[in-house]
């Protein structure tokens, strides 16, 4: 007997562990908060030297250089964290029966975040074309709106076959 370690892709590691799926709007929000703090920190650390009466004594001035330094850091990596990534595509293998949630790199490949046969899958919702799948774990695998009748009854079909949907 051999027992072998199997590494995965790290950078599809580092993609599952972030949130995939904010469907209320969140992620928005997120963003535009993140830009809003980022921006504030970058004035304010040029503020501290505009001031008026402001002190210009040497250890009041290492201070200041110190402080206004942390916040632009601080404020354009707020900048940089809130820029949009590229949104995770859903394919949905009928014929397979599984659901693939993927990203696409810059090269044009694709990382797949995660892979879910309809049988592992916790449950589906469906509200007329409208279908969110559930993953083993209960979370939010996918959110889609199906507007192609055979694709969509296909899909309905499988999952019906499995038992995720009644």
């Amino acid at each position: 007997m051999m027992t072998t370690a199997e590494f995965t892709n790290a950078e599809a590691a580092a993609a599952r562990a972030e949130r995939v799926w904010i469907v209320n709007g969140g992620r928005i929000v997120l963003r535009a908060t993140q830009r809003l703090l980022g921006a504030a920190l970058a004035i304010a650390a040029i503020g501290l030297w505009l001031a008026p009466g402001a002190s210009w004594e040497s250890d009041v001035m290492l201070f200041k250089l110190i402080l206004s330094l942390m916040a632009i850091l601080a404020g354009l990596g707020l900048l940089h964290a809130s820029a949009p990534s590229k949104k995770p595509v859903v394919q949905i293998d009928t014929i397979r029966r599984e659901v693939r949630v993927t990203r696409p790199a810059k090269d044009g490949s694709a990382t797949v975040l995660e892979c879910c046969a309809f049988a592992d899958l916790s449950r589906a919702d469906q509200l007329g074309n409208h279908i969110r799948l559930w993953g083993a774990e209960n979370t939010l695998l996918a959110d889609v709106t199906l507007t192609d009748r055979t694709a969509l009854k296909s899909l309905i079909a499988g999952l019906q076959d499995t038992g995720k949907l009644a």
